[in-house]
């Protein structure tokens, strides 16, 4: 009796690790036809490819599910719509929006916690479907500040690389910058001036954007925020380092700051040997670049230590807003569609973003269009060392004035490096001191 009582005991404890998984709202059978509305932020070629892709799903779902893409301007305007339809208690469906947006919707309790969807046996992806949508991709949809939820999916991601003028390097007889001690020296080579004094090319462009301080810390081997998130970690040594950077370059005259998108003409046109951007504007530099004869490639920002390579990852998710049962299981069977191996690949090679898979990469289309298009593989395999931005709240504030302004502050001599790195993490800290 004691060896049966034994032999049960060790099954039961085999048999049973621990309570059933309980049934949710995401394991619903779809009862349609339902109707979703998607709010975007996508024009031009980037909306015609979206387009396509949901006339596709429409057509092809088999479930009666409808969806309705609307465009809501540049990502500030669809934010500030986004946030009063959701305080007049009318929101859309289905949101386009960086984490930092949602951050700040999630405050209100009103958006969907997309676990339960991923992992749901009906209507879940496997765990090798899981595995295949880049590991990066889950870190920055999931947030700390609301009990590490998966609040959003990706869909539009980019990331931060460096823009090389192959011919402006032949000329000087440099390769593509590893370090950041090569990256100074190629940029003061490349520098030229004509026989007047006036500068007709310049080593590097730069850009306030946070995207590409925070990338550049990274690169050096810095972290973005503390690890409770509670206040920010730019402001250690790497953040310095890159202020430094900028503020020798800026005064020995070897980089500018070019107004817009004049740095993709610069770039083409030989009157720019680097710059760092996200990927997003590769068709645009292919475009000019074409017309000009000029040859460019795309490459990873120099790094301390190239055996621990990183860039920033960053470009817009989707969120799904609650509503109905009915429409949020809609809402998230097009979102997994969109992000399928096939669909995303689609979506990469005709919309310029970064697929969200890495089995896209086996898919005939994405094929085709690196073959075409170099720079987009060039692009892809920086996927795997990219990292993302934080996503708790307060980031949309600091980095829109805090980085922005710091770093104009450094590059037009208003401040020393020093100084305006302290004066900004002190105030970034303020802002997410109240943003709890």
């Amino acid at each position: 009796m004691l060896a049966v009582v034994v032999l049960l005991t060790a099954a039961c404890t085999d048999a049973a690790p621990g309570p059933p998984r309980q049934s949710t709202e995401a394991d619903i059978a779809l009862t349609g036809p339902v109707s979703i509305t998607l709010w975007h932020a996508l024009s031009g070629p980037q909306q015609v490819a979206l387009d396509t892709m949901v006339k596709k799903f429409n057509e092809t779902n088999g479930k009666g599910i409808t969806v309705t893409a609307q465009y809501q301007g540049n990502y500030t305007q669809l934010y500030t719509k986004t946030l009063a339809s959701i305080q007049a208690g009318a929101p859309p469906d289905l949101g386009h929006a960086y984490e930092s947006h949602v951050a700040d919707y999630a405050k209100t309790g009103i958006v969907v916690d997309l676990g339960p969807y991923k992992d749901s046996p009906r209507n879940g992806l496997t765990k090798d479907s899981q595995d295949d949508i880049f590991r990066g991709y889950y870190e920055a949809n999931t947030f700390p500040q609301f009990g590490n939820k998966l609040l959003s999916w990706p869909f539009t991601k980019s990331l931060a690389v460096m823009y090389v003028n192959e011919d402006v390097l032949k000329d000087i007889g440099r390769a593509v910058p590893k370090t950041w001690d090569e990256f100074e020296a190629t940029a003061r080579a490349a520098t030229k001036k004509d026989s007047s004094g006036k500068t007709v090319r310049y080593g590097f462009g730069f850009s306030p954007d946070a995207a590409y301080f925070d990338a550049q810390v990274l690169a050096r081997g810095g972290s973005l925020m503390a690890a409770d998130n509670t206040t920010v970690a730019w402001d250690g040594k790497e953040g310095l380092a890159v202020l430094q950077m900028h503020d020798r370059m800026s005064k020995e005259g070897t980089a500018y700051t070019p107004k817009g998108i004049d740095w993709q003409t610069d770039l083409a046109a030989g009157r720019l040997a680097l710059y760092i951007s996200s990927t997003s504007w590769l068709p645009f530099v292919k475009d000019i670049a074409d017309r000009s004869g000029s040859h460019w490639s795309i490459a990873n920002l120099p790094q301390a230590d190239a055996a621990k390579a990183k860039t920033v990852q960053f470009g817009a998710n989707v969120a799904i807003f609650k509503s109905t049962p009915n429409r949020e299981l809609a809402s998230w069977l097009f979102i997994r569609w969109l992000s399928d191996t096939d669909q995303s690949a689609q979506l990469a090679a005709t919309s310029y973003f970064m697929p969200v898979r890495a089995s896209s990469a086996n898919t005939q289309v994405l094929k085709d269009y690196w073959a075409r298009v170099p720079q987009g593989k060039q692009s892809f395999d920086l996927v795997r060392l990219s990292s993302p931005e934080s996503n708790v709240r307060g980031q949309q504030e600091i980095r829109d004035v805090v980085i922005f302004n710091m770093v104009t502050d450094v590059i037009g001599g208003k401040s020393t490096p020093e100084v305006a790195l302290k004066a900004a993490a002190t105030k970034a800290n303020q802002i997410l001191k109240d943003a709890q």
